[in-house]
């Protein structure tokens, strides 16, 4: 199946950039969302041949359970099928859009150049993962890595620093997809509340990782990545762009803006700097690079599948969550909810989508229920022996993915700890109560 597959896949590549500019034309009120879904769905189909291993089985689950719970929600109605195509096509299209950033967010150095050693290095290499996964995201993970260990093997402790530095920009990036999922299933949150909040809890949670690295026994000798910063420009203008659209257009979402200026900011870099070359860069990129996401591409699908057969089963059922009231306190409970299931393989999007559809309508604060889908999901990739940040560490580097539930446990706890007090603090801002 996978020989057959391949010589379709720069068609199916070519599906998925279609997809995405449909689904801008659907934010800019151009065409209808389902338009997108039906490319989506497409490549979706195509490319499970290729999703293989845990996430196979995840996928495999969580769609027959939509599938079930859809029918049961429906008995006999007709099937909501503008939703089931439209759903997560947004989040998908942003996923995609910010695949492109890789080509022109150079990370590269001198082969040759020595890398810096220290715990100066470690604070240096803590910073870049961070800022740099806040724009690009998994790429970090293996340019950074390989450049580490083009020598000698990847080291636990610099692997907990991959780990905990990328997963903290979950908290406040706009371009993380953590953010794009927080704001579908917490409807009403605002971006600019969520970043607002979210930032200062990264800085605080990067403090605390840095400081438990630097007390690693290796902490001295560790090898770092020799960070040039000015390679920060471009995310950072794309990142600006992205604010002043949302404040000049603001009835646009923030997802549609995020993928159109991506896409823009990217073509344009490229023809200014490579000019034709880079125009082959850029379809290299889509017919190589895009297909190979088909396992977030499928997972998304069939979380958008489950999300929309709860939904439809709750309002059948007309159940209600026996919640009176959605304050830090819940938020946190939520928050230990999702973390747990997260220790046991569930991934954070399913609690999230699963939480959303039966806490619709019930939450007076969204961006409350925001910021604790934020904080699941860093805390999440981090706990789970079987995130995707740990097994690209794993199949690319070779650390084992179990570990890094061992290696992650005390930072863990410290950011449930941290995430508490935020919450309160953003509560006592907002009402005047803890």
């Amino acid at each position: 199946m996978l020989v057959s597959l391949r010589p379709l896949l720069p068609s199916i590549g070519w599906l998925m950039l279609a997809a995405v500019l449909l689904s801008v034309g659907n934010g800019l009120g151009l065409v209808a969302a389902h338009w997108s879904g039906v490319f989506i769905w497409l490549a979706g189909v195509l490319l499970f041949a290729r999703v293989g291993g845990i996430l196979r089985i995840q996928v495999m689950i969580i769609g027959a359970v939509g599938v079930l719970a859809l029918l049961w929600g429906t008995q006999g109605q007709a099937l909501p099928w503008s939703r089931l195509l439209a759903v997560n096509h947004s989040l998908i299209a942003m996923l995609i859009a910010v695949s492109f950033l890789r080509l022109v967010t150079s990370l590269k150095t001198d082969p040759q150049e020595r890398l810096p050693t220290g715990r100066r290095a470690l604070w240096r290499t803590l910073l870049g993962v961070h800022l740099f996964g806040a724009m690009i995201n998994m790429s970090t993970l293996v340019i950074i890595g390989e450049r580490l260990s083009r020598r000698v093997p990847l080291s636990p402790l610099q692997g907990m620093l991959l780990s905990q530095g990328f997963a903290v920009a979950a908290l406040w990036s706009p371009f993380f997809v953590a953010m794009g999922v927080a704001l579908t299933h917490a409807q009403g949150a605002q971006l600019a509340t969520l970043s607002a909040t979210g930032l200062p809890a990264a800085l605080l949670a990067l403090l605390v990782a840095g400081i438990n690295l630097s007390r690693h026994p290796e902490a001295r000798k560790m090898a770092g990545y020799p960070m040039h910063f000015e390679a920060l420009w471009l995310p950072g203008l794309l990142a600006l762009l992205v604010l002043l659209a949302r404040w000049l257009w603001p009835d646009i979402v923030i997802l549609t803006w995020v993928s159109l200026l991506s896409l823009l900011l990217c073509l344009l870099v490229l023809l200014l700097s490579d000019g034709r070359q880079g125009l082959k860069s850029a379809r290299q990129h889509i017919e190589q690079q895009l297909p190979q996401m088909g396992g977030e591409v499928c997972l998304f699908l069939a979380a958008g599948l489950l999300s929309v057969g709860l939904a439809t089963l709750v309002q059948r059922s007309g159940f209600e969550w026996p919640l009176a009231f959605f304050g830090p306190w819940q938020a946190w409970g939520l928050l230990l909810i999702i973390v747990t299931a997260s220790v046991v393989g569930i991934h954070p999007l399913i609690s999230i989508t699963t939480s959303g559809g039966i806490l619709l309508g019930q939450v007076d604060d969204p961006n409350l229920l925001g910021m604790t889908y934020l904080m699941g999901w860093s805390l999440g990739v981090m706990a789970s022996p079987v995130s995707g940040t740990h097994l690209t560490l794993q199949a690319r580097f070779g650390l084992p993915a179990h570990r890094f539930f061992k290696w992650n446990f005390g930072f863990v706890l410290q950011m449930l700890l941290i995430d508490l007090l935020v919450l309160h603090g953003y509560s006592w801002i907002t009402t005047g109560t803890f």
